[in-house]
């Protein structure tokens, strides 16, 4: 049964991809309007690497939040089974990453650092609510039906 759009989140039993696609258009959309400001804000505050700064942590903070969701998607898809174990490896490769780009850019005076952590906050905060405000309204199924048929068409047969 495909899910109704009677609001800004749709309703109705999804698939756990039908539920990922949604809450990943009700997070990004906000993330990136607060992205938006920081770089405004940052430009005027701290100019030029204000700006770029702001860009990049903006960048920084929905790549990893969207790769995130994505693995974790696809290891559900693949063996619901692992999905603890998938989100920790995620979890896991995130922050290898962040301390890899963290250590690259500690010295780099072409962006204001502080203006770069504190939109990676603005943007992590965003990103979170939006998201916990989605999967608490989105109906995700637990077992997805294998096919079109109802249950009681099955027996009549």
């Amino acid at each position: 049964m495909p899910a109704a759009t009677d609001g800004p989140i749709a309703s109705g039993p999804m698939t756990s991809s039908q539920a990922t696609s949604v809450v990943l258009r009700t997070a990004v959309i906000p993330t990136v309007v607060v992205g938006i400001v920081a770089i405004v804000i940052g430009a005027l505050l701290k100019g030029g690497n204000g700006a770029l700064g702001a860009v990049l942590g903006a960048v920084v903070a929905v790549v990893f939040f969207a790769a995130g969701q994505w693995g974790i998607d696809k290891v559900l898809k693949g063996s619901p089974d692992l999905a603890l174990g998938g989100a920790l490896v995620v979890y896991l490769t995130q922050i290898i990453v962040l301390f890899i780009l963290i250590a690259l850019l500690k010295d780099a005076t072409w962006l204001d650092g502080k203006v770069f952590a504190m939109t990676i906050l603005a943007c992590t905060l965003t990103w979170v609510g939006a998201s916990v405000f989605a999967w608490s309204r989105v109906k995700t199924l637990y077992v997805e039906p294998a096919s079109t048929v109802a249950p009681d068409e099955e027996f009549d047969q």
